[in-house]
């Protein structure tokens, strides 16, 4: 998307310049009366400032169209030609469909990069502000804000008369059209489920609810595991958990300990295993993670909370990447009004975020996004419904 902008006597005078400039497919974004000239502070002239806009995707998605015409129609007159003969040199084929895609790609970009200078001079429509507070209050990365706002702008422009509620409801069906993107959220199929992630996020709470959800509704049997024996009192709270539940506990210490405690809960429909909380920017730990888990066929759950910094959900992530993340399960949601963390991780890491805790009852509070897909509890904020 280019933007112009020009100081005019009147509106007529601009419209040839834009023209020139822009094309025929070029819209005004806005006019205002400036004072321009003069010395010191007297003798100003009054003008007009007129702010031109071309909407490069939709050109560059006619010139993509107009391109696969003339292609198909290049490709008929090849077919219907007399083939050349042996000695001819053939000529050269037009320029690949992909190539075109690519520039449209890059046409996009810059229509993003150009919205987030927009937002960040606070040019955009009154009414989509409060949209963007919205997504920064909770903290959606710059890219999926930017690529968002470019979409309802394009809207706004075909629509004059859209009003805040509308606004809103194009960024729901933004956000939702986003998700059919994402991995598929469903809980992993595997046996034996591994959950790792930092101290202090709930693993072994939410190893509990987990538990308790099988047993009570999916009429399954479940098995723990745990290989957190660093923390005071850590196997004797998994333990509890486990004598209110009814169901088999086995503490380990090394893979040969894990080996033999899958057997004995072999007849287990599901098994739960619960690690250490360490901290993971040391790469020895998930050294010794990798080495615990490497022999067996485990879906590995990354368990962070909602509560830390996106910036350091990032480093824990990236540091897990080599262990084989599986699934990501977000904590402490009652917490924390940020929703956008949620879309950020399965955006940037394409991996599901199969469940979201939001308080400590066990086997209550936490939610599978298969069930309350994640625009539900983003949308959950009644902060929408301020006036700006």
């Amino acid at each position: 998307m280019k933007i112009k902008r020009y100081t005019v006597n009147h509106l007529r005078e601009a419209m040839p310049m834009i023209r020139k400039d822009l094309g025929k497919d070029a819209v005004i974004l806005n006019t205002k009366k400036i004072k321009v000239g003069g010395f010191l502070g007297f003798f100003q002239k009054t003008k007009l400032e007129v702010l031109a806009v071309l909407d490069e995707d939709k050109a560059a998605k006619e010139k993509k169209d107009e391109f696969a015409t003339l292609l198909e129609s290049e490709k008929k007159r090849r077919e219907q030609a007399p083939k050349p003969k042996a000695e001819e040199v053939p000529q050269p084929e037009p320029q690949s469909i992909q190539e075109e895609e690519k520039h449209v790609i890059g046409e996009l970009k810059s229509m993003k990069e150009m919205m987030m200078q927009m937002m960040e001079t606070e040019r955009l429509p009154v009414h989509l502000k409060p949209v963007n507070t919205f997504l920064e209050d909770h903290e959606f990365s710059k890219s999926i804000r930017s690529s968002i706002m470019a979409d309802l702008l394009m809207k706004a422009k075909l629509s004059p008369g859209f009003s805040r509620e509308d606004a809103f409801i194009w960024m729901r069906q933004g956000l939702q059209k986003r998700t059919q993107e994402y991995p598929d959220m469903a809980t992993p199929s595997k046996k034996i489920r591994c959950f790792v992630g930092p101290t202090g996020v709930g693993k072994t709470t939410t190893i509990a609810k987990l538990a308790g959800d099988i047993i009570l509704n999916e009429r399954k049997s479940v098995g723990l595991i745990t290989s957190d024996t660093y923390r005071i009192a850590a196997v004797d709270q998994l333990r509890t958990y486990a004598d209110i539940l009814g169901i088999p506990l086995e503490v380990v210490q090394s893979p040969d300990d894990l080996s033999y405690a899958i057997g004995k809960l072999s007849e287990c429909d599901t098994i739960l295993m619960d690690t250490a909380g360490r901290n993971y920017q040391q790469y020895k730990y998930i050294s010794q993670l990798e080495e615990l888990v490497s022999k067996n066929d485990i879906a590995i759950s990354l368990v962070l909370s909602l509560t830390h910094r996106y910036n350091d959900l990032k480093v824990i992530t990236d540091n897990f990447q080599s262990v084989g993340v599986t699934e990501v399960i977000l904590t402490k949601m009652d917490e924390t009004k940020a929703r956008g963390p949620i879309f950020n991780l399965m955006e940037e890491y394409k991996i599901p975020v199969t469940l979201i805790t939001n308080g400590q009852n066990v086997p209550d509070d936490m939610v599978r996004t298969t069930q309350c897909p994640p625009v539900d509890l983003v949308m959950e904020d009644k902060m929408y419904d301020r006036s700006s």
